[in-house]
């Protein structure tokens, strides 16, 4: 498995000092943050696409994955083909910096509608943008996040669009919090294409909140475990969500706490780097 790191956890910097600062802290790669300015957006130019692949690659960087926004609950049918639309943008964004991964949202669940309703909204989406992602060669990456947390709900949409190209993004942290590590697992394990590495815990008011790796309530070790019974090789990305929680570590700090500690728990699982 390969260890990068997600551009939301270092919100001040820019591409050069992303590139340079993954190579000099030993990263494999870098998830970048799709957001137009921050750190790709879905409107980059053709010349603008190449010097993003030239500069990741002079500094051996890979990028593993763009984290796309698009959801595809909302109750205006325009606002779900804005995010189909936003994701296929990012698609072929994707394919021209050497980005082999687009991160998707579920969404959250309307309250106007059943669960049912929403759960057909984000199927219909995602079938109108596979066609696209085979196109391109880019997986899309669902997420385990919002209302998608929990493994039926997501057995559900990837049973719904079933296409090769619908994978899921597991944020391990995310599922932790829903049910138990194994249960998500089992609707998972033959669709994984990207995973979140993260720790958090829960506060004194029960919300909960990230944590440097190894010091909250997440049990990274066996969601590690988990992924190599799977035969998952690739990606341990860290996110840490600087961007929402300023007062959280910098980078420099957190980053070079997530290498050490995810080190440390692939030796203890033998699971090989690279």
């Amino acid at each position: 498995m390969k260890l990068s790191f997600a551009t939301l956890g270092c919100p001040s910097w820019n591409l050069q000092q992303i590139a340079a600062n993954a190579k000099a802290m030993g990263f494999d790669g870098v998830e970048l943050r799709g957001s137009a300015g921050e750190h790709v957006g879905p409107d980059e130019t053709p010349a603008a696409r190449a010097e993003i692949k030239k500069l990741f690659a002079s500094h051996g960087v890979q990028i593993p994955c763009i984290m796309g926004y698009s959801r595809f609950t909302y109750d205006e049918p325009a606002k779900r083909d804005a995010d189909v639309a936003n994701a296929i943008k990012f698609l072929e964004v994707a394919r021209d910096i050497g980005c082999p991964t687009l991160r998707i949202f579920g969404g959250v669940r309307s309250p106007n509608a059943s669960f049912e309703e929403n759960l057909a909204r984000v199927i219909e989406s995602i079938r109108k943008i596979t066609p696209t992602a085979q196109k391109m060669g880019v997986k899309l990456a669902l997420e385990t996040h919002d209302d998608w947390c929990k493994g039926a709900n997501i057995a559900a949409v990837l049973k719904g669009v079933d296409s090769p190209w619908l994978g899921i993004c597991w944020d391990i942290s995310n599922a932790w919090w829903i049910e138990p590590l194994d249960e998500t697992y089992d609707s998972v394990k033959d669709h994984l294409a990207h995973v979140h590495f993260k720790d958090s815990r829960k506060n004194d008011k029960g919300h909960i909140e990230s944590a440097l790796p190894g010091t909250g309530q997440v049990d990274m070790l066996k969601g590690l475990n988990l992924l190599k019974r799977a035969g998952y090789d690739k990606w341990l990305s860290f996110e840490w969500e600087k961007k929402w929680e300023p007062t959280l570590p910098d980078p420099e700090i957190a980053f070079p706490t997530y290498m050490k500690h995810a080190t440390k728990l692939m030796a203890e699982a033998g699971v090989k780097r690279g």
